[in-house]
């Protein structure tokens, strides 16, 4: 009987032991749980440059293919330069008319000033006749025929310094502003500017470094102005777009360290950092976000994207890709 009372002890023992550590390990998973949220609905993230050419024509030249890494700078494919080219020489043989036609304006001008000095003296010399003959003419000493003629050489005089002032003003007009700020050297200097621009525009760079996708440019391809024709994954910011619920984004804070599994890479971890977190929920941002009428109401916990950037260097043997599936833990301790 008291061996028997002795195994009921040691087995109650033992179940007391089992239930205080089945508690204890619900303990800690909680506790852990509180201190270290994670969630797997996080998808991995990064800048994505559309390419698309600012002008119009055929492809001339590709000298990448798709999914080729490429540097910032560097030349991936031209469009057909010949047409571009033409109107820079057209704008270039129009500035030098400009600047001919402004030389011309300016003898004009120059021409336009001389007649008027010579008219100006002509009717000095007119002034100074008439005065002296009409002084003969008072005094009887010479007919008033005389005086007529000289009257009317005075107002021929006049006319022709009223004319030579009226063409000068025609001819600063037709100048303009002399020099390079005048406004047909400026407009023709604009336009070759702009052909030449547009000239540059036939080569197209990588704008920044990164991965290409949706590549499928051949020479000969016609393209239009403003025409998406492939992207570029930015190689140098990756961040996890993660989705937390609400009952854990009170501890969350930017600044703070967190882990992050791939997928596609179960065994490898990243590190990375919080970033900043979003200001309403991933519903309220939504196309066409919920509503909850009276009849039908059911709270849901709601979930906030949290971005996590990755803080890693680029690993050849763990290459990072564009919305690959993700599991973020996030240390609130640190």
């Amino acid at each position: 009987m008291k061996r028997l009372l002795q195994q009921r002890a040691v087995r109650a023992f033992l179940w007391l032991v089992i239930l205080a550590g089945i508690v204890a390990t619900l303990v800690v998973y909680w506790h852990h749980n509180e201190l270290y949220p994670s969630t797997d609905d996080a998808y991995l993230q990064a800048n994505i440059v559309h390419i698309a050419p600012q002008v119009s024509g055929p492809v001339d030249h590709v000298l990448v293919k798709n999914y080729d890494n490429v540097k910032q700078g560097q030349l991936l494919f031209t469009i057909d330069p010949r047409p571009f080219q033409l109107a820079v020489n057209d704008a270039k043989a129009k500035l030098s008319l400009a600047q001919q036609q402004m030389q011309s304006d300016i003898a004009t001008v120059k021409k336009a000033e001389a007649d008027i000095n010579a008219n100006q003296s002509q009717l000095e010399l007119a002034q100074s006749n008439a005065k002296r003959i009409l002084t003969l003419v008072k005094d009887g000493q010479i007919s008033a025929q005389e005086g007529d003629k000289i009257n009317n050489a005075l107002k021929v005089a006049r006319a022709n310094l009223a004319a030579s002032q009226q063409q000068l003003a025609q001819a600063q007009a037709q100048l303009g502003e002399n020099g390079p700020n005048n406004a047909n050297i400026q407009e023709a200097k604009t336009n070759l500017a702009t052909a030449e621009l547009n000239l540059s525009y036939t080569k197209i760079y990588a704008p920044e470094t990164g991965q290409l996708v949706n590549f499928h440019l051949r020479p000969g391809n016609m393209l239009t102005q403003g025409q998406q024709v492939f992207d570029i994954v930015e190689q140098n910011s990756w961040w996890v777009a993660s989705n937390f619920k609400e009952t854990v984004l009170e501890r969350i804070h930017p600044g703070q360290k967190a882990s992050v599994v791939l997928d596609m890479y179960p065994g490898h971890v990243y590190h990375g950092q919080v970033a900043h977190l979003s200001p309403g929920s991933g519903a309220a941002f939504s196309l066409l976000p919920p509503e909850n009428a009276s009849g039908n109401w059911v709270k849901v916990t709601q979930r906030f994207p949290v971005r996590v950037e990755i803080t890693d260097k680029a690993n050849a043997r763990y290459p990072l890709r564009v919305g690959a599936s993700a599991s973020v833990t996030i240390d609130t301790t640190s």
